[in-house]
């Protein structure tokens, strides 16, 4: 089977490996938590996490009795999943692992989600084929994805002038907000997806705190600025993302709501 370059894998463990990822997953919980609420997760389901980062959806699986194995290409973020399981009193079986190629059997789990995780695997394609072959017949295949107009649909209009474009064949996340997209990549696969969106949004006390989590918690944001202060615009960078916030608050107080609406997929082999 196919694994993704490693030059590609190392960029992308690297991303989710700076900044403070287990903050940004603490904005992300209630995300993970609808998820597996709404596709009826429950005792004795066999669950496959891909892209597991820190356990938000792995653990609320396994709470409500279900057998979780959790996946993710970066190490550092299974050692941070393998720390919550234990504070949090679950078992979960976490593997390192590449999304476009799943050490797992065929038709081995009863669910496969993957809460903002697949939708960065470079090869889309290659992706949601194995999601749909380690999925049983009439199991579940669910996964979700930031949704266009949302603030940082914002930032990106405004960003998109300060670095030079990614190298072809880097993730591009982006591609999965439309949910007519999202239908024709999971045929392709064999699946029979249907896309709702739903709303979200991250609360910050503050926009001077909402620019500073994203600048020092984010990853692909960490990663950004790198980029953009290697090119000499680093201080135009972070001035654009504190205005993309202040534009998106939506917040009537001195407080920062940002709209981050999502997709969520459920398909069905």
């Amino acid at each position: 089977m196919r694994l993704m370059s490693e030059e590609a894998a190392e960029g992308q463990r690297r991303v989710w490996t700076i900044g403070a990822y287990p903050v940004i997953a603490r904005h992300l919980l209630p995300i993970s938590v609808e998820t597996v609420e709404a596709i009826g997760i429950g005792a004795g389901d066999r669950v496959l996490d891909v892209g597991v980062g820190t356990g938000n959806a792995a653990i609320e699986a396994a709470r409500r009795g279900a057998a979780v194995t959790g996946v993710d290409l970066t190490p550092a973020q299974i050692e941070l999943a393998r720390a919550r399981c234990a504070s949090e009193g679950v078992e979960v079986d976490l593997r390192v692992g590449d999304a476009e190629a799943l050490e797992v059997p065929d038709a081995g789990f009863d669910v496969v989600l993957s809460v903002m995780g697949v939708i960065f695997a470079p090869d889309h394609a290659r992706a949601v084929a194995e999601l749909a072959r380690v999925c049983r017949p009439a199991g579940t295949v669910a996964i979700t994805a930031w949704a266009g107009g949302g603030w940082s649909s914002r930032w990106r209009t405004r960003a998109a002038h300060l670095v030079p474009p990614p190298p072809p064949g880097s993730p591009a996340p982006d591609e999965w907000g439309e949910p007519d997209e999202v239908v024709r990549r999971f045929a392709i696969a064999g699946l029979d997806a249907a896309v709702e969106e739903r709303r979200f949004a991250f609360r910050f006390p503050s926009v001077e705190d909402g620019l500073e989590v994203f600048l020092g918690a984010a990853g692909p944001f960490v990663a950004f600025m790198e980029m953009a202060s290697a090119v000499g615009r680093g201080d135009e960078a972070r001035q654009e993302l504190r205005a993309a916030i202040e534009e998106s608050n939506e917040a009537d107080d001195r407080t920062c709501l940002l709209p981050a609406p999502y997709l969520l997929a459920v398909a069905r082999p």
